[in-house]
């Protein structure tokens, strides 16, 4: 057999070190790393919360602006009422020589800076059209039920 004291034991403690080191590192380069993913999709979120948001800022100012409530004349830029007071909108007309053609809605938010754009042709109410009660009674017919006495 053989005799214990004729095995050479190394020390370990200086592996065991090195393994705690190792370990250490390891694991502080992998929470760097899930840090900055957690970060990169905090700020894809807000950036996303932030343009949607923007996306309907501009429906509204469309939406507005059909129904009459905001004139065509005010481009712009103006800002929103509270409690959107980071945001400003812009219309961009076009131009004269191109009927058809769509107004653009600008949309900006302050800080983060986002600016979202939106194209559409407005339909906006003519003001000099005469309303339905205002019409003609020369021009109604008799055959009209609607419109006869």
């Amino acid at each position: 057999m053989l005799n214990r004291s004729s095995i050479h034991t190394r020390p370990t403690r200086g592996s065991v070190l090195l393994e705690v080191v190792l370990a250490l590192v390891l694991f502080v380069s992998a929470a760097a790393v899930v840090s900055s993913a957690m970060q990169a999709a905090i700020d894809s979120e807000e950036r996303l919360r932030l343009g949607v948001h923007a996306d309907n800022l501009a429906a509204s100012v469309v939406a507005e602006l059909e129904s009459g409530l905001r004139s065509p004349t005010v481009l712009g830029p103006a800002p929103f009422e509270a409690p959107f007071t980071n945001w400003t909108w812009q219309i961009v007309a076009p131009s004269a020589d191109a009927p058809g053609s769509p107004h653009e809605i600008i949309i900006r938010h302050a800080d983060p800076e986002l600016v979202r754009r939106l194209a559409q042709i407005l339909l906006v109410p003519s003001r000099t059209a005469a309303a339905p009660d205002e019409a003609d009674p020369e021009q109604a017919t008799p055959d009209d039920p609607l419109t006869a006495p």
